[in-house]
């Protein structure tokens, strides 16, 4: 064998198509391991807590457990006292989302988006809470129709009073 033909040895073109492929594959590997995007079957879905149909795009909310489990609800009012009440317990939530009530059926970073709570936002369960994706958007919405801002922790606070 002529010396860099051995076994065990990686010739130069091998070599630098390794060092590309490697941090892709890990970067890949990292991306799906995280917590995927929920889907709500809208008209078909169950609320976990109330058992109502989710159907309104501008309300509807999710969670997804550490161990991948989605629950569906039909507002942010059934999500977090859903999570509060100990039906599934807060360090077992993975992420939480909210529809965007300016861009209805896109789902949010429940922890980033923006609240507004009053009587305009007539959600289901009538905890009338609206999340936003923006401050413009939020902003735009309480002068069209008034409500109180707010942010994820005074959410969370007023849907578990």
């Amino acid at each position: 064998m002529a010396p860099g033909e051995g076994r065990g040895e990686v010739n130069e073109p091998m070599r630098r198509i390794l060092t590309h492929l490697i941090p892709l594959l890990v970067l890949v590997l990292v991306v799906s391991c995280g917590p995927k995007q929920p889907s709500i079957a809208y008209g078909k879905a169950e609320c976990a807590h109330c058992r109502m149909n989710v159907v309104d795009q501008r309300f509807a909310a999710a969670l997804i457990t550490r161990s991948g489990r989605q629950y569906v609800f039909d507002g942010i009012e059934c999500m977090v006292p859903f999570v509060a009440k100990g039906t599934v317990a807060e360090g077992q939530v993975e992420a939480w989302y909210v529809c965007d009530h300016a861009h209805p059926g896109i789902l949010l970073d429940a922890t980033a988006a923006h609240y507004l709570h009053g009587p305009a936002f007539r959600s289901p369960m009538r905890g009338d809470v609206a999340a936003f994706a923006t401050t413009d958007d939020r902003d735009a919405a309480r002068t069209r129709d008034g409500g109180e801002p707010l942010d994820w922790a005074a959410a969370r606070k007023l849907l578990t009073e």
